[in-house]
This record gives structure tokens, C-alpha cells and sequence, in this order.
């Protein structure tokens, strides 16, 4: 099974809960992405680890857009920004990409991009 899972929203709002999913799924020999709008960074690696969270991949949407020179900008908190189409779209093409089972997520506005299965996680 691949399971998609979003951080921010999901993973940093339950780290308990996410941490036992997480460790359970890959030591029973799944797939667990994290999908994420933040860049690659060693902050977003330590705290996946401070979160106890086990990942076989982690995949950055700005990342992933920037090495492929789509247009990005960043906002007074350096949040990076794109059309919100490209945006929007972007986790759902990646899991169609990577044959991803269920992606949860906290947005409904990614929803309609999906053909995976999608899954709202509500606070």
C-alpha cells in the first residue's frame, strides 16, 4: 500500500497519531509519501524527526517547481507562491505519478484534482 500524507495541516496538527501510522505502515512494508508545499530542507526533515514520523519519500511541491523552472515567488514570511493552478494540481499528479493509494490532506481545494483517492483530515 503507498499512503500520501500532507504536513502541514495533517502530520503537525496530530504527530502522535501520524507517528503510529506512519512506523506501522512501513514497518509492515508499505509506502508512506510525504507530500508537502514546503521546500526541502533539513528544518522539514528535523521536524519529521522530532515528530517521529517514518517516510520512504518526501516530495516538495515549491521544490519540485522551482527545479523545474516553473515561475516562484515568496511572500514577507518566505512562503513560496506559484499560479494556483500549477499549485493546486500538483500533489494529485504526483500521486497518480507515484501510484499512491489514499492521500490525506486538510484542504478540500485539492480534491478536485484528484483521481486517487482522497482522504480530509479534519483537525
Amino acid at each position: 500500500m503507498k499512503i500520501g500524507l500532507d504536513f502541514h495541516g495533517v502530520i503537525n496538527a496530530k504527530p502522535e497519531l501520524f507517528s503510529i501510522l506512519s512506523h506501522l505502515l512501513v514497518e509492515n512494508g508499505h509506502e508512506v509519501h510525504v507530500i508537502t508545499g514546503a521546500e526541502l530542507s533539513e528544518e522539514l526533515k528535523e521536524q519529521l524527526e522530532q515528530f517521529n514520523i517514518k517516510y520512504t519519500h518526501l516530495f516538495s511541491v515549491s521544490s519540485y517547481h522551482k527545479s523545474a523552472g516553473t515561475k516562484v515567488w515568496y511572500d514577507e514570511k518566505n512562503t513560496p507562491w506559484m499560479d494556483e493552478d500549477t499549485w493546486n494540481n500538483t500533489k494529485a499528479w504526483y500521486c497518480m505519478q507515484n501510484k499512491i493509494d489514499l492521500h490525506i490532506d486538510d484542504s478540500d481545494t485539492y480534491s478536485k484534482f484528484f483521481k486517487t483517492p482522497y482522504m480530509r483530515f479534519f483537525k
